[in-house]
Formats: structure tokens, C-alpha cells, sequence
């Protein structure tokens, strides 16, 4: 079989198969990370591969495959709960780029990196038909235990940072050549990880799962509740929605929920919480300026549900997948 035919998911299944998890690995292949005992810490690592023909749109400067690259990786890190103690990258290149491009692209990684409190500390370089940045980031858990996509319990909350869609929409932007909308554009070419949210959250042991929002919302709520053998429920009418996305969606004639739902790559951080402790974590991450939102609830089952005008419908699994594309 194909694995055009196969997708991402199943080869990750594939992938559990043939590789063992040693006692020494607490949490091995299927999660956003691997978590490695260290005694009374945690180790955990992962990996992150973009390229230029499917990962950046045309036009992308290297400064934003850098950053970019950067935060794809510190970003599973965050949804972990994990601190980064740095990043190593290999870098498949053509031989006929310019020196100007690979300097920028570096550079690009090292303002991510240092925006985001770590730093880059190694790497290679290899001849590639097309540029390949791909990422192995290492953090810790300091206190607290890694959060992972099991763990949700019927009773919890489900919550996520920020406003879901702008990066998808910033694509949109570029790919249509529009003018403006800055906000947007910036939104899809220098996200951020959500590293601090996430460290609180472990930490405090307040959050009972989590993910971030890489393949869309829906595709990884559908992640989250396989992880966790549960039924996630979305309440349409709570989940945050940008004005600029709204003013995007009017110009063109789109559903903001297009991108709302099914758009990847915002990097924000679906979790779930037990309800007496979301007072606690609305104020902590509030005090990082983060804006944070209850969208829905746990219950007993399986899937993903969307609720709407009081009916809820099944919503199926959707949103990107390398090899198939959707």
C-alpha cells in the first residue's frame, strides 16, 4: 500500500509496532514527545521536520523557515510541560543556494530561540533537491509531571490558549497575494510556543491532558480524545474567534470557521482541567497576559463532537495530514 493511502497517523501506528518502549521511556511514540526518567526529573525530547515545498509557501523568507522551525518544535515541548534546555537541527540543503540564504535561516533560529528563553546547540548539514529543516529539542520537567494527550477524565473542562485560525488565515493571506492584514501574516510567520503556559500547568498538576494545535483544532481534539479513550464535546458559541480573522472572512466571503476549526499551525495549547481547579489557571495564565478560554467538556464515550444551538453532531476527523493532505 501507498503510504499516500495510509497517512501520518497510520504510520505512526506502524512505528509503535516495530519499535519497543524500554522501562526506561515513561512515554514513547504517540505522544508530542518522548519522556525519559532522570530520577526525581524528566527528560523529554522531539523531533520536528519541515520543508520548503510543503511546510512554506512561496516567498517565505529563510528568516521565517528559521523561526518557524524553531517553534514547531519548542511547541510540542510546551504542550508537555517541559522547560527547553536547547535545540539541535539538521539542515538538508541544495547546493546552490546562496551563503545570504543559509545565514538568514540561521539567524532566523537563534531570534527564536532566544525569544523563546533557549538556544540552539547543534546540528549538521547534508545536500538535499530541497531545503529540510529538521529539529531535536530537549526540555525538563523541573516539578510536576509531563502532561500528555491521556488523562482526560469525563467532568473536565476543555480549554485553549489564544485564538485559534490566524495562522491558517495568514496562510490564506500570502497564498492569495493580499495586501495587509498584518496581524494575521504574523500570526502564520512568527508564531510562538505556549513554553510558559505549559510549564505552569505541569508544574501545578492542573491540566489532565494536552496538545497543541498544529494540525488544526478539530484533527488534534480528535488526537486528544483517542489518547485519552474519551468524548470531547466543543461548544461553538464559546471558542474564541479573532476580529481580524472576522474581518478577513467578510472580505473574502468565507465562514470564519473554515479556518476556525480545520486550520493548523496556530501553536496554541488544547487542555483539559478538572472545573475546581480552572479558577486557578484562568488567573496564573492571565497573569502572563495569555488569553485563555473553557470551549467545551469531557464525557463519557469516544470522538469529537461539535455543539451548537443546543444540538450536538459528531464532527469527523479532519485537518492536515502529511501524505494525504487532509
Amino acid at each position: 500500500m501507498e503510504i499516500s493511502k495510509m497517512g501520518e497517523r497510520k504510520l505512526v501506528e506502524l512505528a509503535k509496532r516495530v519499535f519497543k518502549t524500554p522501562r526506561s521511556v515513561k512515554v514513547g511514540i504517540g505522544d508530542d514527545g518522548a519522556v525519559i526518567s532522570l530520577g526525581k526529573h524528566e527528560l523529554v525530547v522531539t523531533t520536528d521536520m519541515l520543508a520548503s515545498g510543503t511546510d512554506f509557501p512561496s516567498g517565505t523568507t529563510p528568516f521565517h523557515m528559521g523561526w518557524k522551525a524553531v517553534v514547531a518544535n519548542l511547541s510540542d515541548l510546551a504542550a508537555m510541560g517541559a522547560r527547553p534546555l536547547g535545540i539541535l537541527f539538521s539542515l538538508g540543503l541544495p547546493g546552490t543556494l546562496e551563503r545570504e540564504f543559509v545565514e538568514e535561516l540561521l539567524r532566523g533560529m537563534k531570534r527564536s530561540a532566544e525569544e523563546h528563553g533557549t538556544c540552539v546547540i547543534g546540528g549538521d548539514f547534508g545536500e538535499s533537491p530541497e531545503v529540510t529543516i529538521c529539529g531535536t529539542a530537549v526540555g525538563k520537567i523541573e516539578d510536576g509531571k509531563a502532561l500528555k494527550r491521556s488523562g482526560a477524565k469525563p467532568g473536565d473542562l476543555l480549554a485553549i490558549t489564544g485564538e485559534p485560525g490566524c495562522a491558517a488565515a495568514g496562510l490564506e493571506i500570502l497564498n492569495l497575494k493580499m495586501k495587509g492584514h498584518r496581524k494575521l501574516v504574523e500570526s502564520f510567520l512568527k508564531p510562538r510556543a505556549r513554553l510558559r503556559e505549559g510549564v505552569i500547568l505541569a508544574r501545578r498538576g492542573w491540566a489532565t491532558s494536552a496538545i497543541d494545535v498544529s494540525d488544526g483544532l478539530i484533527r488534534d481534539m480528535w488526537n486528544l480524545s483517542r489518547g485519552s479513550g474519551v468524548k470531547l464535546v466543543l461548544e461553538r458559541e464559546k471558542i474564541p474567534v479573532s476580529p481580524a480573522l472576522l474581518r478577513l472572512t467578510s472580505k473574502l466571503g468565507r465562514s470564519a470557521w473554515d479556518f476556525v476549526l480545520y486550520g493548523g499551525e496556530d501553536f496554541e495549547l488544547i487542555f483539559t482541567v478538572s472545573p475546581r481547579r480552572w479558577d486557578d489557571v484562568e488567573r496564573m495564565l492571565g497573569k502572563l497576559g495569555t488569553k485563555v478560554s473553557v470551549v467545551g467538556r469531557v464525557e463519557k464515550g469516544r470522538g469529537v463532537f461539535l455543539q451548537e444551538d443546543g444540538k450536538t453532531m459528531r464532527v469527523r476527523d479532519f485537518g492536515y495530514e502529511h501524505f494525504t493532505h487532509g
